[in-house]
């Protein structure tokens, strides 16, 4: 029983894991989230359940606003422009910390068999 609980809270930290490498490769490690979220939304442990689920929506969030910001450059102006580059700079600076510092507590608390709840994510998750 301890040994299957153990199994279910690593995964936890490797759903947290996966969300914040979602922050640094887009799209790429999403489907691999993706993935694991089919597999595991609707978990009978807590822990996981929770964590899962708040960073599939997370990861899903950040990922949205990413390709959003690609499809605005593609239709706007050219990779090789200063928007681009001020664009993902803006992303880079004032996105990623928004994800990642919840994203770094929950994979903490994750790590000690204990819940965390996001934010404003976690309130549908209560």
């Amino acid at each position: 029983m301890i040994e299957v609980e153990n199994q279910m809270h690593g995964k936890a930290v490797m759903a947290y894991g996966l969300m914040l490498l979602n922050l640094l490769f887009p799209v790429v490690v999403y489907l691999f989230l993706t993935g694991m979220w089919v597999k595991h939304r609707s978990s009978e442990d807590q822990l996981l359940c929770v964590a899962v689920n708040q960073a599939w929506m997370a990861a899903s969030l950040s990922t949205l606003i990413f390709v959003g910001e690609n499809i605005l450059i593609l239709s706007l102006a050219q990779y090789k422009s200063t928007f681009a580059l001020i664009s993902f700079e803006i992303y880079y600076i004032f996105v990623v910390p928004i994800f990642l510092i919840p994203g770094l507590l929950g994979l903490v608390k994750s790590n000690v068999n204990k819940v965390y709840y996001f934010p404003v994510l976690g309130r549908w998750f209560k």
